[in-house]
């Protein structure tokens, strides 16, 4: 970093202003500014917009120059910050960006506490009913949001491409019902009790991000789909699944499994990469906002799974007559021929 530099946030970011301290991170880094004040740093922050050299951030912000450029450097270092991003960038260039964050992201959501304790078999009985009946609402939401996605799209192109995995996707939720079945949760019951309000939350961000842009839809759907495109790696907790919890040898996890089989084949993996790499210009200003929606949606997602096992860690267990007696949100899915 030099001092005609212009420097610019690199997104995603968070900020949290403590009280004697500035804290910025992502999802690798997390840096401290300790001995600054925080709403000094926190108004240097806000002018990283790149169109400012570092000169003219000193003097705007009252730093020091030299202090103001070790600040920089740091912030560089964990690539926080870059020196004169491009104006335009390609869909293949947003599509490698994605895919890397994907990377990140799927290593940190499936890490955490749910996951964790179904792949090693700490979870209650319930909380595997209820991963399987919120994932079981969330697959039904496919015709909440593949299909309004593709009725948003103002590209034709991305319009088919939607549509296709539309057709693909629409009725996938009956392999979660047949799970369900061999659980012995009536899909019914589940119909009419309805989702979480934050496997809602998923739904309604998707649908969002297809209002906003249908680019930002494509980020989002991919990740969604990177969840499941290692599918050595699904197949493999599904078999811990099986090991712990599946003592009467109902086989509930084949039909995710002949899921996982279907998807593989439609190439979902493929939807982000298929949409993104033929565009050949996407400005800054679109590659931002694609990437706080998809950002955004990944944190709605981390909150999903959390609320997953504090919800049903906490209630009484499942059976055809009393699934959630406690939580009846108006809510059902309509689906139209």
């Amino acid at each position: 970093m030099h001092i005609q530099a212009r420097p610019i946030l690199r997104f995603p970011i968070y900020i949290d202003e403590e009280k004697h301290r500035l804290v910025i991170s992502d999802d690798a880094s997390t840096i401290q500014f300790d001995g600054i004040a925080p709403g000094s740093t926190a108004e240097l922050l806000v002018q990283l917009t790149g169109r400012l050299s570092v000169k003219e951030l000193a003097d705007r912000v009252s730093f020091d120059p030299d202090q103001l450029l070790k600040i920089l450097t740091v912030l560089e270092d964990h690539h926080l910050v870059t020196e004169n991003e491009p104006t335009i960038y390609t869909g293949a260039q947003i599509s490698g960006l994605l895919s890397n964050f994907y990377s990140e992201w799927n290593s940190t959501l499936f890490s955490g506490a749910l996951w964790a304790s179904l792949a090693e078999g700490r979870a209650s009985e319930r909380v595997v009913d209820g991963w399987l009946i919120e994932s079981y609402h969330f697959i039904r939401g496919a015709n909440a949001r593949l299909g309004y996605a593709a009725a948003n799209a103002t590209d034709r192109r991305v319009q088919r491409i939607f549509a296709k995995h539309y057709v693909e996707e629409y009725d996938h939720y009956k392999f979660f019902a047949e799970s369900l079945k061999r659980r012995k949760i009536d899909s019914e019951t589940v119909d009419r009790l309805g989702p979480l309000p934050s496997t809602r939350a998923v739904i309604n961000m998707a649908r969002h991000a297809a209002r906003t842009d249908c680019l930002c839809y494509a980020a989002c759907s991919g990740l969604l789909e990177s969840t499941g495109s290692d599918a050595s790696r699904a197949r493999a907790f599904y078999a811990s699944v099986s090991q712990h919890y599946d003592k009467d040898k109902t086989d509930f996890v084949a039909p995710m499994l002949k899921h996982i089989d279907l998807d593989e084949g439609f190439e979902h993996g493929n939807v982000m990469r298929d949409v993104f790499e033929p565009i050949p210009v996407i400005t800054a200003s679109r590659a931002s906002q694609i990437l706080d929606a998809v950002t955004l949606f990944k944190d709605t997602l981390r909150m999903w799974f959390e609320d997953i096992e504090r919800f049903y860690f906490w209630n009484a267990p499942f059976d055809n007559r009393s699934i959630r007696r406690s939580y009846r949100p108006a809510f059902q899915y309509k689906e139209e021929v």
